[in-house]
């Protein structure tokens, strides 16, 4: 498996990811062409389980109203709020969730002094959050803060289940396996998320699409569209 996450990493490193470029360790860019930390944390919130042009559609909302800010998420009414991000699914709940996100970051001074703690304390605190599970907490500390994780997506599911033939395990065990593998360094990581999510996304379907995919020559698994993996 870890000489094979090898190879996968090359091949990104060698073809442009379509909707996402990682040029540096630090890239604040995520996908879409978001390139703020507070852009990504809050999209990171809102896309769980919406497809990304709503996530698009309700950001451009925050956006006209001057919210892509975190100081100023908190103080939004609940109601109100849920109005402006209508376009993703479970908007009471995750306006609920923004608004105790951003209240609590902002009580410990920012994104910045969040960075800067202990990473297990940044975890900790995010999956605190009513709202967040660990592939949000993980994105977020991943591309918003710059600290090496790696988020357990369904593309990240699906697509080294196949390539790799995974037989089944936990989160955290694929998560730590594949961060210590990189030695921490947030290049590799965010690169193999970035391409795995541009593979699931395009290539990797249900039905997937074997021959056009960046993969294919690694996959163990092609055109059978079996999954081994699953949490």
């Amino acid at each position: 498996m870890l000489s094979k996450l090898d190879a996968i990493l090359e091949i990104f490193r060698n073809k442009r990811l379509r909707g996402w470029i990682i040029d540096k360790p630090e890239s604040p860019r995520w996908w879409g062409g978001l390139n703020s930390p507070e852009e990504i944390a809050i999209s990171a919130i809102l896309v769980q389980l919406t497809r990304w042009e709503n996530v698009e559609r309700a950001l451009e909302n925050l956006r006209k109203h001057g919210l892509l800010d975190i100081r100023k998420l908190g103080d939004v009414d609940e109601g109100q709020l849920g109005e402006i991000i209508k376009p993703v699914g479970l908007r009471r709940s995750k306006a609920r969730c923004l608004i105790e996100f951003s209240k609590r970051v902002t009580e410990i001074g920012g994104l910045e002094k969040l960075r800067r703690m202990d990473i297990e304390v940044v975890r900790s605190f995010l999956l605190s959050i009513k709202g967040i599970g660990r592939e949000t907490a993980d994105a977020i500390i991943l591309f918003a803060l710059n600290k090496p994780t790696f988020p357990v997506s369904e593309y990240v599911k699906r697509v080294l289940g196949r390539v790799l033939s995974l037989e089944r395990t936990d989160y955290e065990t694929l998560r730590k396996t594949i961060v210590g593998h990189f030695r921490n360094q947030l290049y590799p990581l965010k690169l193999l998320y970035a391409g795995i999510t541009t593979v699931g996304k395009y290539y990797c379907k249900r039905r997937p699409k074997c021959h056009e995919c960046p993969l294919n020559r690694l996959c163990e698994n092609k055109l059978s569209g079996n999954i081994k993996y699953s949490i």
